[in-house]
């Protein structure tokens, strides 16, 4: 009988073990499909303590940090669709337990919850909602496409800044005396 016993709790310790790991993959998996350019729709009071309106359209980047990272971070461009002003906030983001938590430098956290990400047409679909983290009060609805990888986005902005350094320098003449 104790063999048995033994057998059953060193079982239930194996299984416990593959779930820990299993979610953790899952963490890691959906911080790759994350890493990257978005740009769709914001609808609800998500901007309620900041400016008026309730939509926006929005481009959000997510850069994960290394490769097996669970996060990293990433901004937030929001255009008010109703007055055209438009907010850019940068974020610290994780996924944690199938959680996707975005901690923005300005104080506001957010969980998002809910969500789903999809193939339509060969593009990737991110969908889902924001709750105020502290309240837990869903914030808003959004609706989003993939438009680049982290990797291309930060490839042609550091392209754009040599470009840059390279035309500061044309024209500068030295001598040597």
């Amino acid at each position: 009988m104790k063999k048995i016993y033994t057998y059953t709790k060193l079982t239930l310790i194996a299984l416990v073990a593959l779930t820990a790991f299993t979610s953790c993959d899952e963490d890691v998996s959906l911080a790759y499909d994350l890493d990257g350019v978005w740009q769709g729709t914001i609808t609800g009071n998500y901007y309620s303590y900041r400016r008026g309106s309730n939509d926006y359209d929005t481009e959000i980047m997510f850069h994960q940090t290394g490769v097996w990272g669970s996060g990293g971070t990433g901004y937030e461009i929001d255009r008010n669709i109703g007055t055209g002003r438009y907010t850019k906030n940068y974020f610290d983001w994780s996924v944690k337990g199938g959680r996707i938590y975005l901690d923005y430098d300005d104080g506001f956290r957010i969980i998002i919850r809910d969500y789903e990400t999809y193939w339509v047409g060969g593009r990737m679909r991110f969908r889902g909602y924001f709750d105020d983290y502290d309240t837990g009060e869903q914030l808003a609805a959004f609706n989003l496409v993939k438009v680049e990888s982290s990797s291309d986005y930060y490839d042609r902005y550091y392209q754009k800044q040599e470009a840059a350094a390279q035309t500061d320098t044309i024209g500068v003449v030295t001598t040597d005396n």
